[in-house]
């Protein structure tokens, strides 16, 4: 072996040509170090708690477990992927001529009606995902979303396979975005937590997971489920979605108001971005063009460039800047909420310094226009849970989602009655 070559006598410390490459590294490993913290520190705190961490102790997993895992995932782990991934899921539902036939004859996805309608959808599933299992906040945003839906489902324009391939979604988009584009894979334990919840999301709702039988492994577990429900939903993608004129109605809706803060000459770009991330089935069912190689290009570069940055140089979001979407405590002075995010309008995002004069509102401002937080049609005075949804609920069915509420109270209370302790300290990491 050859000796390797002496150092120069006058290379210090302090010398760049020791400094940079040193502190490289050094950031390098400490990045490596705590880049991995978060999800190995759930998997210990779990097999401590257990004591043992397999399939079977999976199965043992709490609605309290299964929330601070998952909203660690949303806020910290996966925020931007996350928020994309039920941004898309709720889009995917358009491409079913069932679901989108209703939506198009109440109106709801035209002009400014089509960015609340979002919003609203939004801030009612964060209410009842981000808030903890036994929050009134966390009931009552469950019972109005139980509102808006039941005189559809009365009727029998909302059918129970229709609000099944709804909550599929939602249960599988996340992970599947993750696993496809983001900085690594969920885990099992992961995985479960996302089942353990929306499954229950689903049993508060009275959505019959009868349907699913045929799709069920011999353990029947959250794993059992989550995998029964992924087979059934593509199952149904298969028979169900296919082009039709609402679909296609939906779809221009949509993007329309994801498209708001675009520039015209990049909207046919935008376009073909956006039609990459599609499935082709969805695609065919909305009759949106096929993207171009340039789009497939830039999209999968951008996104495979992204994961390699936050793997390897971006250390993990601290608890203090999580990706909070709506503010903690009501205003003191009005009783309401804020949101802190928004997609084309500044729909409930209450006017500050920061939301006016931000990164994203400076190019609002300078480059494309569009509405800035402050406008009274937005409501920037913040939201109640009670008036989400269209206008013409606005403030309705109080009587009927206390009703549901107390109900939704009492059904958790009598499933934790026998169980003790608070995993929601002890899971944070």
């Amino acid at each position: 072996m050859l000796p390797l070559p002496p150092l120069p006598k006058n290379l210090k410390l302090k010398d760049p040509r020791v400094f940079v490459p040193g502190a490289a590294l050094c950031y390098l490993l400490l990045v490596r170090i705590l880049r991995y913290r978060r999800r190995d520190g759930l998997i210990k705190t779990y097999k401590r708690r257990h004591g043992v961490y397999t399939r079977d102790s999976l199965s043992e997993m709490s609605l309290d477990e299964a929330w601070v895992i998952l909203k660690q995932l949303t806020e910290q782990e996966f925020p931007s992927i996350f928020l994309i991934s039920v941004f898309f899921a709720l889009f995917k539902t358009y491409g079913i001529p069932s679901i989108s036939r209703l939506l198009a004859a109440t109106g709801q996805l035209a002009g400014n009606t089509a960015s609340k309608r979002a919003s609203d959808t939004g801030v009612l599933i964060a209410e009842f995902l981000l808030n903890p299992p036994d929050s009134a906040r966390k009931f009552e945003g469950m019972a109005r979303m139980n509102y808006l839906h039941q005189r559809y489902r009365e009727a029998g324009k909302i059918t129970d396979p229709d609000l099944l391939y709804t909550l599929s979604l939602f249960a599988l988009e996340p992970i599947r975005w993750a696993n496809r584009h983001d900085w690594r894979k969920l885990t099992d334990l992961e995985r479960t937590a996302m089942a353990v919840f929306w499954r229950d999301v689903g049993e508060q709702m009275e959505i019959p997971y009868d349907m699913l039988e045929p799709y069920m492994g011999e353990r029947r577990d959250a794993l059992d489920w989550l995998e029964a429900i992924d087979q059934w939903s593509l199952k149904y993608e298969e028979n169900e979605m296919v082009p039709a004129d609402s679909n296609e109605k939906l779809a221009w809706g949509t993007l329309n108001v994801l498209m708001y803060n675009t520039p015209n000459k990049l909207r046919g770009f935008m376009l073909g971005m956006v039609s990459t991330l599609m499935e082709d089935r969805l695609r065919v069912a909305m009759r949106i063009e096929k993207p171009g190689l340039i789009h497939k290009s830039v999209v999968y570069s951008f996104l495979t460039l992204r994961a390699w940055i936050v793997r390897y140089l971006h250390p993990p979001r601290p608890w203090f800047l999580r990706n909070r979407l709506f503010t903690d405590k009501p205003d003191p002075k009005t009783g309401k909420y804020y949101a802190y995010t928004y997609v084309a309008h500044p729909w409930y995002v209450k006017p500050t310094f920061w939301s006016r004069w931000n990164p994203e509102a400076l190019r609002t401002r300078f480059l494309w226009g569009g509405n800035l937080p402050g406008d009274p049609v937005y409501h920037p005075e913040g939201y109640s849970i009670e008036d989400l949804g269209p206008d013409y609920q606005k403030g309705k069915g109080q009587e009927e989602i206390e009703k549901n509420k107390a109900q939704l109270m009492e059904r958790w209370r009598s499933q934790n009655a026998q169980k003790g302790g608070c995993p929601m300290s002890v899971f944070r990491v």
